[in-house]
């Protein structure tokens, strides 16, 4: 339990270390304050993921398959249920390596859409409204997202992989990384990754998601394969300049903790996402 409690401490100091030099030495904005307007909410938003927002959204996923269970199984009872989750099919007869590969792609794929859906569905977007409302994007911010955020893209992305019957197990190896990942994308720092850079997502490509200027508006949705952005036609990421400004335009979400836990239930109006600019930085 000790170890629980602390790992998130140890976690966000090891982690402040680390990208504190990486974005004091390689910025993509330099001179961007390190305590900069908004960072103690985020520290708010660190600790809420792993003792909240993360129960949470395991809960509503447990949930959820409990439900197919029973619509698709052979009726109540754990025993039952168990024999469902667990039963045999085209998927998980594969070797685990191409599950891990094929489970990822999917996963990616339903990412891509139920964030497209997010930006676009206007109550859903005042969800969304608080990732986006970082004005100066480093590597803290990525942890500034609603809990029923989480929650409703996970639950997305659960059904196609019950219902087609994947092992997970496989994938839990990939999950640290995957975490340590999102939150490089949101660092302070201009790297595109050169001739990756329709294969793999890098900070420049997510940073002009994040950007409030026209240009990128309703570009960059998925979370580590660019190839479907540029698939669906959403790919945005200019070879000669960075994204300069970030936030939400065209509305006010609250800077404190609380006030954006309750923003989405406000009566105000949704307004449209952030949309992009950029500086004079090469993205590669």
């Amino acid at each position: 339990m000790a170890a629980f409690l602390l790992a998130p401490v140890i976690g966000l100091l090891l982690l402040g270390v680390v990208f504190g030099i990486v974005e004091r030495f390689w910025p993509a904005i330099p001179g961007q304050r390190r305590r900069r307007r908004g960072w103690r909410t985020d520290i708010a938003w660190w600790f809420v993921q792993p003792f909240v927002a993360n129960p949470l959204t395991a809960g509503m996923v447990i949930v959820m398959a409990v439900v197919i269970a029973l619509l698709a199984g052979s009726g109540p009872g754990s025993e039952n249920i168990r024999a469902w989750l667990d039963r045999e099919t085209l998927v998980n007869r594969q070797p685990p390596a191409l599950q891990a590969i094929e489970a990822l792609v999917l996963l990616e794929l339903v990412a891509y859409w139920s964030h497209r859906a997010f930006h676009r569905l206007g109550m859903l977007w005042k969800f969304h409204a608080i990732h986006h409302s970082s004005e100066e994007l480093d590597w803290l911010s990525s942890v500034r997202v609603h809990p029923l955020n989480e929650a409703g893209q996970r639950m997305a992305q659960a059904v196609p992989v019950i219902l087609l019957g994947f092992d997970l197990s496989y994938l839990a190896i990939f999950v640290p990384a995957l975490t340590f990942y999102a939150i490089m994308l949101h660092s302070n720092v201009p790297w595109g990754f050169g001739p990756l850079r329709y294969v793999v997502a890098s900070p420049c490509y997510h940073r002009w998601h994040h950007t409030s200027e026209q240009e990128g508006l309703d570009k960059n949705f998925a979370g580590l394969f660019p190839w479907l952005d540029v698939l669906f036609g959403t790919f945005y990421m200019p070879r000669d300049r960075q994204p300069a400004q970030f936030g939400v335009r065209g509305e006010v979400v609250p800077e404190s903790f609380w006030g954006q836990v309750l923003y989405p239930w406000r009566r105000a109006p949704a307004a449209r996402p952030p949309v992009h600019s950029g500086a004079s930085q090469p993205a590669d």
